[in-house]
């Protein structure tokens, strides 16, 4: 394996369900091709789908906190009921839309680049850890502004146990409910894992996620979980 951690922070992030334009619902972590969005603009790859052999894990560092945000916009932009050679608008046709967007977000980012070439694997090392982009990076969406620190990795050591307490995410399918974690606040997302040419998201995977940021989880060890500085990390 080679894998990079770094820190992914921001005053506000919104990563919605990429069906749809029109959710104002956010997932509470980045899902992978949010990780690729912005592993592609730090390194000038716009076609981001070619990094799509990364494998990830989040980690929740702060408590998720929601809020809905709500702006003002024209249900019709553009379109004949704007009277735009009339010299007037008909207010009938404004409209007010809401997102959710999580506040204060911060995440610790595992990434395994060793499916990535040699090229992809040395830049995004390079600009993680100098602490430079190419294109600016976002939470989301373009006015959630991102920031990032690189974390250095001392120890990293697969876990052999068939079950193991994580301190990240893990698959519906692999979640294992403990009574001793029974504080936990636990939710479930459904992310796309992948995404092709012209923005098809594909390889859609139920998640269970902690977003209290203080507990772990139980999951069952499919040879993807690994002991990496202080934190168990299940690898998707």
């Amino acid at each position: 394996m080679e894998v990079v951690a770094f820190k992914l922070t921001g005053d506000y992030a919104h990563f919605s369900h990429p069906a749809t334009i029109y959710s104002s619902l956010s997932y509470p972590i980045p899902p992978k091709t949010a990780i690729m969005g912005f592993l592609g603009a730090l390194i000038g790859e716009e076609k981001h789908y070619r990094l799509r052999d990364i494998r990830y894990s989040i980690k929740i560092d702060r408590a998720i906190v929601k809020k809905s945000f709500v702006f003002n916009g024209i249900k019709f932009a553009l379109s004949s009921n704007m009277h735009i050679k009339d010299g007037y608008q008909n207010s009938s046709e404004k409209k007010q839309f809401y997102r959710e967007l999580i506040c204060s977000p911060s995440y610790t980012v595992f990434v395994d680049l060793s499916r990535l070439s040699q090229e992809y694997r040395d830049r995004i090392v390079e600009y993680l850890k100098e602490h430079k982009t190419a294109f600016t990076p976002y939470l989301g969406i373009n006015f959630c502004l991102a920031d990032f620190e690189w974390i250095e990795i001392e120890h990293i050591g697969k876990i052999e146990d068939e079950m193991s307490e994580i301190n990240t995410f893990t698959l519906k399918e692999d979640f294992e409910f403990d009574i001793d974690n029974y504080g936990a606040e636990l939710t479930t997302a459904n992310m796309a894992c992948d995404v092709e040419e012209y923005r098809i998201f594909k390889d859609f995977k139920e998640f269970i996620i902690e977003i209290g940021s203080k507990n772990s989880i139980r999951s069952k060890n499919r040879d993807n979980i690994y002991q990496i500085n202080s934190d168990r990390v299940y690898f998707v």
